[in-house]
């Protein structure tokens, strides 16, 4: 590492550093992402970056981490994925003492000798108005050291201090607010580091959790944080989700169950196999996911920013109409001070941060701003089926014997379950699951055959048995169906797949199976219907009449039977050329392509990382509410930021008038507009509650 690239330590005090990085001052662009990295660090607070002077102020929780390994973090950091962003000179403290101190001086200094002070304190102010001039950009940095400049032109050098002191408080609360918007989303980014005991060659040992590798095995007890995505591999234990999930009641999870980082054991004891650690586990998704919203940029931000800019500009021309009327410095000054932008450019972002942070509270991460403005102009939904209006597996719901004399319904499901358990099929596993529901006996058998895509072939009691699909059945073994038309057709007709039992080459019985349909599936479509959602769209690869029943139970308006991964992308294709605006819910690796086609993607919990990626929105809870709350939250959003924006227009204008008629002076003038501005501010950071 060369010297131009070298981090090093400029002072420390407990929970507080100052680092030197050379490679900011050379290129100042990149500050906005350095900040958003330096925050995701483990135990980082706050992050105070000024480029030109190369320096980096970190706050950091002492309990988590300390300044050399902070260090080391800073001095591994990788430059070559840096990118251009916007950032905004930050104001600290030491600022404000110094204004005072400055306009102490014009207070009580001879006037030849405050000059000075004023002089040397003001020049940044009007430097960056030349600079926003040079760049032929209009921007409120000419207003301000416009009015500055005047200020002192006339000799009045206490009401230039008086109101760069003003300015710059303004500033400083405005950048806090802001700051604390970003170190909200900041803890959702934070990794958990802590000791945690494992199990390696037959001996137990505590390491620190950042020194885990995939494959060790995880003794976890009460009050322990699980520091990987992971499996149960024995024990039984109560595992708190609120922090992944929003739900605050603790699940139960044995062997064989998946556990995530982040959560908490609340009860028992169990040993985890961590599967995912560091950077492929659940909560690094969510640090990337939210670092990846924090760069992006909103239209309504970017409306707000070219409207703000335009307001300068009229800013200007109503200064220069006042004064050629009045020739009065004081009121050109005045209304010089009048600024909309800071409220309309700041407001936004701070809005969407703060409904952000309230949605992942509330198991929902939302990609930015942009994804909150599709979310809250979206006019249809299209569901996927599988994983998404279903849980994924099958229910028995018919269990239907030919021969009831011989198998009567209980031993039918027993024998089949008893050889369906050699499968992994989703059938079979639905079978077994309801033979062990109802505590049935398990029914010896012969060897079983597994024939691919087909079904299955055993013995029982020297008789020759296949379980598998009716095509499966007919071409393989001759199987005569027609006695049992009608009891087949009726179980078709309300969307049951058939699975059927021979013995001998004779039909002795049918399982129906159903989707198992989420209990909320109908409850949060009809709720999106009341939050203005006009058409709600079902997409499935099951046959018409599958497809037409489940659209009748859940009151959905349109329905796509055998669709496949090309035709979903076709159908929503086809909806936005209608002129709706569409979201889609999916989860599976197939639905990558759609989930980017829709004006808002939103994938389910248990999606695949792919589908994650893609999406706009991710749920962190296995429910389908969450994207009820997405509407809700967005809605909400738009709301505040369209408000925020009037309230920012009226109250400026008014404050605009007053100072044009003579009635503020530039001090007023400044006080006003910058108390406005931290109302709007603090409004919008009070919606993260």
């Amino acid at each position: 590492m060369t010297n131009q690239t070298l981090v090093t330590l400029v002072h420390k005090l407990p929970g507080r550093l100052r680092a030197r990085i050379p490679y900011l001052r050379q290129n100042q662009d990149v500050a906005g992402w350095l900040k958003t990295q330096l925050l995701s660090l483990a135990g980082v607070r706050s992050v105070r970056l000024r480029p030109a002077a190369a320096s980096a102020v970190l706050t950091y929780d002492i309990n988590k981490t300390d300044e050399l390994t902070l260090l080391a973090q800073l001095n591994a950091i990788d430059w070559s994925l840096a990118t251009d962003s916007e950032y905004e000179t930050e104001y600290c403290g030491g600022d404000n003492l110094l204004n005072i101190a400055g306009l102490a001086m014009t207070q009580f200094l001879p006037k030849r000798w405050a000059a000075l002070p004023a002089m040397v304190l003001i020049a940044p102010t009007i430097a960056e108005g030349i600079d926003s001039l040079r760049h032929r950009e209009l921007k409120v940095e000419v207003l301000d050291g416009l009015a500055l400049g005047l200020s002192m032109v006339r000799g009045d050098y206490r009401t230039a201090m008086l109101t760069q002191s003003l300015l710059t408080l303004g500033e400083y609360f405005e950048q806090e607010t802001s700051r604390h918007s970003d170190e909200l989303l900041s803890q959702l980014m934070q990794p958990q580091y802590h000791p945690v005991w494992i199990e390696r060659d037959g001996t137990s040992c505590e390491i620190n959790a950042e020194q885990l590798t995939n494959g060790d095995v995880m003794l976890l007890g009460p009050g322990d944080n699980i520091p990987a995505d992971g499996t149960v591999l024995r024990g039984v234990g109560l595992i708190n989700q609120a922090s992944m999930t929003g739900e605050s009641v603790p699940v139960r999870r044995e062997c064989g169950a998946w556990v995530f980082a982040g959560t908490q054991v609340q009860d028992g004891n169990i040993a985890v196999r961590a599967d995912k650690v560091g950077d492929e586990s659940s909560t690094a998704n969510i640090r990337r996911f939210i670092t990846e919203s924090l760069s992006q940029r909103s239209e309504t931000q970017q409306v707000t920013q070219k409207m703000a800019d335009r307001r300068v500009a009229i800013t200007l021309a109503a200064g220069a109409g006042i004064f050629a009327l009045t020739r009065d410095w004081n009121r050109l000054a005045s209304v010089f001070l009048v600024d909309y932008s800071c409220a309309l450019k700041l407001s936004t972002p701070i809005a969407f941060k703060s409904i952000m942070y309230k949605s992942a509270n509330s198991g929902l991460l939302l990609k930015g701003g942009r994804a909150i403005e599709q979310l809250a102009d979206i006019d249809t939904v299209v569901f996927d089926k599988t994983g998404t209006l279903t849980y994924g597996d099958m229910l028995v719901t018919d269990v239907v014997s030919f021969d009831p004399k011989h198998t009567w319904a209980e031993r039918l499901l027993a024998i089949a379950a008893s050889v369906e358990e050699h499968s992994n099929h989703p059938l079979a596993r639905a079978v077994v699951s309801a033979a062990k529901q109802h505590e049935l006996p398990h029914i010896n058998h012969g060897e079983v055959e597994y024939v691919i895509a087909h079904g299955l072939i055993s013995e029982l009691d020297d008789h020759r048995m296949a379980i598998g699909s009716r095509h499966f059945l007919h071409e393989h073994y001759n199987i005569d169906f027609g006695p049992f038309e009608s009891q087949i057709d009726e179980l078709e007709e309300q969307g049951r797949h058939l699975l059927f039992i021979s013995l001998d080459e004779r039909l002795v019985g049918m399982i129906g199976l159903q989707d198992n349909v989420r209990e909320e599936a109908a409850e949060v479509i009809s709720q999106l219907r009341d939050l203005g959602v006009k058409n709600v769209v079902l997409l499935t690869g099951d046959k018409y009449h599958k497809a037409e029943q489940m659209a009748k139970e859940l009151g959905i308006d349109r329905f796509y039977a055998e669709a496949t991964p090309e035709s979903k992308v076709s159908v929503v294709q086809s909806l936005q050329e209608q002129g709706c605006r569409v979201m889609f819910v999916g989860d599976g690796v197939n639905d990558a392509p759609v989930l980017t086609q829709a004006n808002v993607g939103l994938a389910m919990n248990r999606s695949t990382e792919l589908a994650q990626q893609a999406a706009d929105a991710v749920l962190l809870q296995d429910s389908l509410h969450g994207v009820v709350v997405a509407r809700e939250l967005s809605v909400e959003a738009m709301r505040l930021v369209n408000s925020n924006i009037r309230l920012t227009e009226w109250i400026n204008s008014g404050i605009m008038l007053a100072a044009a008629m003579g009635r503020l002076s530039p001090t007023y003038s400044a006080l006003l507009h910058n108390g406005t501005t931290m109302g709007v501010l603090l409004r919008s950071l009070a919606a993260r509650k």
